[in-house]
């Protein structure tokens, strides 16, 4: 099981906010959602679901998700060298 939280590029609403646990608790895998108004928190299993396909589905749903930091998620393009 692995916990995240997802920071958001704009704030929710209450209605908003209940649209995104509805979306991600609809992901096969998604164990636990938090929705607040400015981040999402969520408890999934990585076996199942992935982080980069929980930001999808907000992305589908309309919500905008700020982008990882450089080497989050496993991506790193090898030029800093580490």
């Amino acid at each position: 099981m692995k916990s995240e939280t997802l920071s958001l590029l704009n704030s929710l609403d209450k209605d908003a906010a209940a649209n995104a646990a509805r979306a991600l608790a609809a992901v096969n895998g998604v164990l636990k959602v938090s929705a607040e108004s400015a981040a999402v928190n969520v408890e999934f299993d990585e076996d199942v679901t992935s982080l980069q396909e929980l930001r999808a589905t907000l992305q589908r749903a309309g919500i905008s998700v700020k982008k990882p930091a450089h080497g989050e998620e496993g991506m790193c393009c090898g030029s800093c060298g580490s």
